[in-house]
């Protein structure tokens, strides 16, 4: 749907959290980051080797289209100033970003039961549309024309300080019951993160789903921000060209502010900085090399940011 591919898909991975319906039984395996499946992380440097040793195409099914040039420390984050800045870098839109497909199931052939677990990852940019509209609606295209991206790229490198900014934080809450057919909808907006539940009784014959969003801004939400993200009132398909262009731009603001609020979350000033440094041929007789910073925590090893790898898992059984 145009709608969540094209502005909810941009910023929502900062914004929104689902967890599914309690009381479910665990499964006998978990997924773990591949800096931390093979030797016990018990420096930040084990993390790299980890990384290449599971990079290999029983794993990473296009492992082979990857060449990891070097792996080496960059720095300790010693003060402020280099706390903030790394905190600006990795909301903007220069880091290396990945996309990932992956297939899962089963298999039963001569007595034998087997899983399966495929995985392709590729690099890309946080904001693709900025960079190339090919394949985009026509509507869409249009949204996207030279001088709007030039706008969107602007927001999305300038340098931002939370530090130094007046934040305001907006909650949305909103609780939708369905019994007997009867779908009864209780929506409060109070004023950043964000979590969802869903629960049912078979006895009465009702589910509920809530959901709950949590953003920060620099300055009050637009009506159509309300409209579109929190109270379903609209789709983008309802706004104009201009329209959306604005609701793209403060959407892509709010997701670098929640960045950096995370960002100061997890991170501290002591965290170490690694710079992993990879080609990937994108096509035929090209390749590209890509600088992927990561952070690791000075007290655990583990990493604590990478906008690359670290969320690249593979079920391990307990």
């Amino acid at each position: 749907m145009y709608k969540k591919n094209l502005l909810i898909g941009l910023m929502s991975s900062n914004i929104f959290f689902c967890m599914g319906q309690m009381g479910q039984q665990s499964a006998p395996y978990e997924y773990v980051s591949i800096y931390e499946i093979g030797e016990s992380v018990t420096n930040c440097d084990i993390n790299m080797k980890n990384l290449i040793r599971n990079w290999v195409p029983e794993k990473i099914v296009n492992a082979n289209e990857y060449e990891f040039i070097e792996w080496s420390f960059v720095e300790t984050i010693s003060d402020s100033s280099r706390y903030v800045y790394y905190r600006n870098y990795f909301s903007t839109d220069e880091p290396v970003y990945k996309s990932q497909g992956r297939k899962a199931g089963s298999s039963y052939s001569e007595n034998k039961y087997e899983e399966y677990d495929s995985l392709w990852v590729y690099p890309g940019f946080l904001y693709p549309h900025f960079h190339d509209t090919r394949g985009l609606p026509d509507k869409a295209r249009t949204i996207f024309s030279d001088g709007f991206k030039l706008r969107a790229l602007d927001i999305a490198s300038k340098e931002l300080n939370i530090d130094t900014l007046k934040l305001y934080f907006h909650s949305y809450h909103r609780i939708d019951t369905l019994e007997l057919g009867a779908n009864v909808q209780t929506t409060t907006v109070v004023g950043a993160g964000a979590k969802g539940y869903a629960g049912g009784d078979s006895g009465t014959n009702r589910s509920w789903h809530a959901i709950s969003y949590d953003i920060a801004t620099i300055d009050s939400l637009s009506q159509n921000y309300i409209d579109v993200y929190f109270t379903n009132q609209k789709s983008s398909d309802d706004l104009s060209i201009e329209e959306s262009r604005e609701l793209i731009l403060e959407e892509l603001l709010i997701g670098r502010l929640i960045t950096q609020i995370n960002f100061s979350n997890r991170i501290k000033i002591g965290d170490k900085v690694f710079l992993i440094k990879f080609k990937h041929k994108e096509r035929p007789f090209e390749e590209k090399i890509y600088n992927n910073y990561i952070i690791c925590c000075s007290e655990t090893h583990k990493v604590l940011w990478d906008n690359f790898f670290q969320s690249i898992t593979f079920k391990v059984y307990k």
